[in-house]
């Protein structure tokens, strides 16, 4: 699969940015929200999974592509993918996997904008 880039649309995400996680609370329980990110697969490969995970943790979530049509993001193409999340954080880890089972993760950061290419460069 080689090694992947992720892009934001306008501007090269960076890995290094550090945000504080946003927390709401409502009589003591947090209250799920629906994070979405766009992802734009510009690559030469086939994506098969895609999981967000809490940043440093070993717990990843569902596989975000099973709700596609194929259950597969084909080069080129670019998809809506949507997963709750109790905490309300703007940083997560995304892994992705190709056709290959080839894994790669990337640190996120949704609240700077939910559009992500993956690219081969």
């Amino acid at each position: 699969m080689g090694k992947f880039i992720l892009h934001k649309s306008l501007s090269r995400l960076l890995f290094s940015s550090i945000t504080l996680p946003i927390f709401v609370f409502t009589s003591q329980a947090a209250i799920a929200e629906e994070c979405r990110v766009q992802l734009h697969n510009n690559s030469s490969f086939k994506i098969r999974e895609v999981r967000m995970s809490h940043v440093g943790k070993d717990k990843w979530g569902k596989n975000l592509v099973d709700h596609i049509e194929d259950k597969t993001v084909w080069q080129g193409q670019s998809v809506n993918l949507e997963f709750e999340d109790e905490r309300n954080q703007c940083e997560y880890d995304m892994k992705v996997v190709d056709e290959h089972h080839q894994k790669e993760e990337y640190r996120i950061n949704i609240c700077d904008g939910s559009d992500f290419e993956i690219t081969d460069n």
